[in-house]
């Protein structure tokens, strides 16, 4: 019998983390686990920028009144979270709080845990300290960059839809996106829908030298197109296997994309689909860089919808 898959969510408390919980009790399939991870500050941030000790605050100071509140706050909180996923239909045995003490750092303390037998990490785009113009938080960022054992989700503002966009570009990492996708969204609730992007030949060319004639660049296309259809054929049956009805699994060819990641934005975009999945490097991968450049263009312009980043 195959182990149930096991999410953790980092929370922080904010609005913001109320979306990501109410996102994943939507399109998550069950008997999947959950632990809701919170990690507690024990003085406030503006006490940090003057290296306070928390150890030299009497009993009696604002400072144990701020930090009582904040605890009783939180649980309050963690446990709204909980009801959440309960109601959504997740399994009350199966939702988990962890509530722990920071350590080394909030980014760090999650990176932690998330060592710990999960299958993917959840995270909100922002969080309490979200002010207008910065599109990732800090926290987010940090854990973008830092996770590679396993895929992380990042919730963007309001995803509203249960529609899926599965960037497909014939990579094994792109195969990997698809699979994960298969073993944790519910098939009863989603829809999906596989996107590869073409881009032409002259895509790079300088100067008005029309060097690829139209019928080579026609070519060109019906060549990748020949090529990628056994790819999604594939992505298709394996999510059948999973559960996915046939009617609730498209497919998009685009052609003559100048960018590979403002197409698959703005494909979301046009068909509503609240949920980009893509490997986090495709073909052109380098080692040197954590993140490829189509998924990494992604992550800074489509800040709605929610991005799974499979490893």
């Amino acid at each position: 019998m195959q182990t149930p898959a096991k999410i953790l969510i980092g929370l922080d408390g904010s609005d913001q983390s109320l979306v990501v919980v109410r996102y994943i009790g939507r399109v998550i399939a069950p008997p999947t686990r959950i632990v809701l991870f919170h990690v507690r500050s024990q003085i406030p941030e503006a006490f940090k920028d003057l290296a306070v000790d928390p150890s030299v605050a009497d009993e009696d100071s604002l400072f144990k009144i701020w930090r009582d509140q904040q605890e009783a706050t939180i649980d309050e909180f963690l446990e709204e979270a909980r009801s959440l996923l309960i109601e959504a239909g997740i399994p009350a045995a199966a939702v988990t709080v962890k509530n722990q003490p920071l350590k080394a750092g909030v980014a760090r303390d999650i990176l932690a845990e998330a060592h710990s037998n999960y299958t993917a990490l959840v995270i909100g785009r922002t969080g309490v300290g979200k002010f207008d113009g910065i599109t990732m938080g800090s926290v987010a960022s940090k854990l973008v960059e830092a996770i590679s054992q396993i895929p992380i989700v990042v919730v963007g503002e309001q995803p509203e839809s249960n529609k899926i966009l599965i960037a497909v570009d014939g990579s094994m990492a792109s195969m990997k996106a698809t699979s994960c996708a298969a073993a944790l969204l519910n098939p009863a609730a989603c829809e999906v829908m596989l996107c590869h992007v073409i881009r032409p030949l002259s895509v790079q060319q300088l100067g008005s030298n029309d060097l690829f004639l139209s019928k080579k660049e026609a070519d060109w296309i019906s060549v990748n197109q020949q090529k990628i259809v056994p790819k999604i054929v594939d992505a298709k049956r394996h999510l059948m296997a999973h559960g996915f009805t046939a009617d609730h699994i498209s497919s998009e060819i685009l052609t003559y994309q100048t960018s590979r990641a403002g197409a698959i934005a703005q494909a979301a975009a046009t068909g509503s689909f609240d949920t980009i999945v893509l490997g986090r490097r495709g073909f052109t991968s380098v080692e040197a860089f954590k993140i490829g450049r189509v998924c990494r263009k992604i992550i800074h312009f489509a800040y709605r919808p929610a991005l799974w980043i499979v490893n």
